[in-house]
């Protein structure tokens, strides 16, 4: 997840992978390094893709910032300064390259020239930051003392590139937050980062997860080698401790790596020594990390096992060498990826030879490398959770009992993503052998079954089969078309019209017909109401294209947000929620539908199913096809109850599924709940406020079985027409055709053409659900 940042440094939106808590992102890339092969550098950089249709991709533009917490805890900002607009495939995308923010402001500021006579790092650094809002953090002195000219027309930033090379430290920088704001702008700059504590990798021609780049052009098997300049003018040297020699050499690595051909020279200078024999000791030192081949190697973060930090020592054993290099790597470089892991990197560097390992040690190694590879394979498999809801005693004759599975691959939930028969569902008797007959009765079965006392003394299992894809059912907003328009001007005669939001509404194609609810605020409704929130709704019945026929009114009926409806007997009935007053209790409800009935409670239509709990108002959805009822309660983190018709005609309230939105990564403090739907076993949910800037418009599907989100659809108005300033998307719903094909019903309350007209176009647009595999 990624936090934009505005051009004040406050939080101002959310990029996030999934598209669960704001706009989705893709092919996002981090990198960052401290050298390559010319010595000590800084970089780091992000480079993201967003698509269209999102209010937060109009901020992925000049102004902006990106914040990422990286793997050490730390939040490190980075300023957007180049955009790209590309196509892929149907998807329009915006690409964004940003730096970090240090490098940014750096970049902008132009430093005073001065000299330096035996400064140290600290004190020119300071000087580099001042008046760039970056504080330098620690007060180490590295490199030595130094006497340097800044020169006059450079940037802060060319300035802190040649401050890295010249003493030789490695820097990071981050920010730090609170309430929502950057308040610190911190550069770290230390001799060395990462931990000092190696770990070890190996290498060899035939391991994958490890790419290795060889570089001779500092390998040398002869170095000259000369100091600092003494008082009389003369360069020290080697000779006087070396023989008369200037050089040194090292035979068996030319031997080794150069086939004995005449030496490789090379020419080192340490200006700060002007001891012959301490010169003497620092150029063998130096010979050691010339005399071989230098290599670079490219980890995949998989293969290495852990999380590493850029400055991290490893040690590589490289078996392809002869005999085996054994090195002292550093994590150089770090490429990293949310939206896709694969590219996450580690570029090792040589600094250092150290002792090679003994054979017993590259054994070991090798060994530790087979086991961390079946390893990662083995996080890669199917992880499968059992849920008993209705307990574990089996050998209980009176009741049976649900079993139902979740799967997770890797930490995904791919419940939703497994075909029905590839959940294979096993039998095993208590003398270890398979039933077969039970087997073959539940192929096909999916995720959940229900068992009796026949499965009291055996053993119950699901494999998963390598069914893995996209989701058994989706639904893109391309899929959506235009379905009706609630009637704008009331039919002739007609008073007391409400012009606002329909809250919901349901479709009864056998006749034709659309029930639409809209909170009612006419003269029908008691005084105090409004002062007491005591709310009240309208039906109005139409045709198929919106044409109002006629209405019923709820008084203290609620908010109508969601209801259910039945055809029994030539009588269409209304399932709700509703208010008794006097007594200050909820209760969930039927009665029938009857035009320009006034329905207050006490009414004897009315048919009182139950109280509900803790004075709540549980919305009221019916299943009738399937024979349950849903109940949802909340808005910030709504609960939702599937109960069966029949216990809750029964008046039992006896929920079997129960399901929470943030199950399904639904957050209600941040997104504004509207309305719910149950076609068994699979739940619609819809949220978005009337301000577009707030929040998403988005159609959540979930298994409330397995409490597993199935598709999410953001809508960003590329195939439904967004019309004036209101795009509040009230209602969910569906119908089955005569054909037997289910459409999902999606309701919008839109603004009007008349800027100035503060009536609601309410419009609904059916949406064709494919399912894998078929055609439609």
């Amino acid at each position: 997840m990624y936090i934009i940042l505005d051009l004040n440094l406050e939080v101002c939106g959310v990029l996030d992978l999934e598209g669960n808590k704001g706009c989705k992102f893709y092919d996002d890339l981090r990198t960052t390094k401290i050298a390559d092969e010319q010595g000590k550098v800084w970089s780091d950089t992000l480079t993201i893709s967003v698509p269209y249709g999102f209010r937060e991709t109009s901020m992925m533009t000049e102004g902006y910032h990106l914040l990422k917490q990286a793997s050490d805890g730390l939040y490190y900002c980075y300023r957007i300064y180049n955009w790209t607009d590309s196509a892929r495939g149907p998807i329009h995308v915006k690409t964004v390259q940003a730096y970090n923010l240090c490098i940014w402001d750096l970049y902008h500021k132009i430093v005073e020239a001065k000299s330096f006579f035996n400064a140290n790092s600290s004190d020119v650094l300071d000087y580099i930051l001042q008046g760039t809002g970056w504080e330098k953090e620690g007060d180490g002195f590295f490199g030595g003392l130094k006497s340097l000219e800044l020169s006059a027309g450079q940037t802060a930033q060319s300035h802190l590139d040649t401050h890295i090379s010249d003493f030789g430290v490695e820097v990071r920088a981050h920010v730090q937050i609170y309430n929502g704001k950057v308040i610190r702008k911190i550069l770290e700059s230390v001799e060395s980062l990462g931990e000092p504590a190696g770990r070890r990798i190996e290498y060899s021609h035939d391991l994958e997860g490890i790419t290795r780049t060889g570089d001779d052009m500092e390998f040398y098997t002869k170095l000259h080698v000369f100091g600092g300049t003494e008082s009389d003018g003369k360069q020290v040297s080697i000779a006087s401790v070396n023989g008369g020699r200037t050089y040194i050499v090292d035979e068996d690595a030319n031997d080794l790596y150069n086939n004995g051909n005449p030496y490789l020279e090379g020419y080192i200078t340490n200006e700060d020594i002007l001891n012959p024999t301490g010169l003497l000791d620092w150029g063998r030192k130096q010979l050691d990390n010339y005399n071989h081949p230098k290599y670079t190697y490219e980890v995949d973060v998989a293969h290495l096992g852990y999380e590493a930090s850029l400055g991290d020592r490893i040690q590589v054993v490289d078996f392809s060498m002869e005999p085996e290099l054994t090195i002292s790597a550093r994590v150089l470089e770090v490429n990293e990826s949310e939206a896709n892991p694969f590219n996450n990197k580690y570029t090792l560097g040589e600094f250092i030879e150290i002792v090679a390992v003994t054979p017993s040690d590259i054994w070991a190694l090798r060994a530790a490398a087979s086991q961390a590879q079946q390893d990662a394979q083995a996080a890669k498999s199917y992880k499968v959770e059992y849920f008993t809801p209705d307990g574990t005693d089996f050998a209980d004759t009176t009741s049976e009992k649900r079993i139902i599975i979740r799967v997770y691959y890797g930490k995904d939930d791919v419940t939703a993503s497994i075909d029905f028969k590839d959940f294979v569902w096993q039998k095993i008797n208590a003398d270890g052998f398979h039933d077969e007959v039970w087997e073959q009765n539940h192929l096909n079965v999916g995720n959940v079954i229900t068992v009796g006392s026949e499965v009291s003394d055996s053993t119950i299992r699901c494999q998963i089969q390598n069914g893995l894809s996209g989701p058994i059912r989706f639904a893109e907003e391309k899929d959506a078309a235009f379905f009706a328009s609630l009637q704008l001007d009331p039919p002739s005669g007609w008073t007391d019209f409400s012009p606002s939001v329909a809250q919901y509404a349901q479709v009864d194609i056998e006749r034709n017909n659309i029930y639409w609810s809209q909170k009612y605020w006419g003269s029908k409704r008691y005084s105090g109401d409004t002062a007491n929130n005591i709310e009240s709704y309208v039906i109005t019945r139409t045709d198929l294209g919106g044409k109002i026929l006629d209405r019923m009114w709820a008084i203290r009926g609620g908010h109508g947000a969601q209801f259910g409806i039945e055809y029994i007997n030539s009588q269409m009935w209304i399932w709700s929620c509703y208010r008794d007053v006097k007594n200050n209790k909820w209760h969930v409800v039927k009665f029938p539908y009857k035009a320009n009935k006034v329905l207050d409670w006490g009414d004897s239509s009315i048919v009182d199913l139950m109280v509900t709990p803790s004075n709540s108002a549980y919305r009221t959805n019916l299943d009738a096809r399937n024979g349950y009822v849903l109940f949802a309660v909340g808005v910030t983190n709504p609960t939702f109850y599937v109960c069966k018709k029949s216990d809750v005609l029964a008046g039992k309230l006896k929920p079997i599924y129960t399901m929470q939105g943030s199950d399904i990564n639904f957050f209600g403090s941040a997104q504004t709940y509207q309305s719910t739907c149950l076609d068994f076993p699979y739940i619609y949910l819809t949220s978005g406020s009337s301000d577009s800037s707030k929040d998403q418009r988005v159609l959540y599907c979930a298994d409330i079985r397995s409490k597993s989100l199935v598709y999410r659809v953001v809508y960003t108005f590329g195939t439904i027409e967004r019309i004036g300033n209101h795009d509040e998307p009230e209602t969910i719903s569906y119908y089955y055709d005569n054909n037997g094909k289910r459409w999902l019903v999606q309701g919008f309350a839109f603004g009007n053409e008349d800027a100035e007209d503060s009536q609601r176009l309410n419009q609904l647009y059916r949406i064709n659900e494919h399912i894998r595999g078929e055609i439609s």
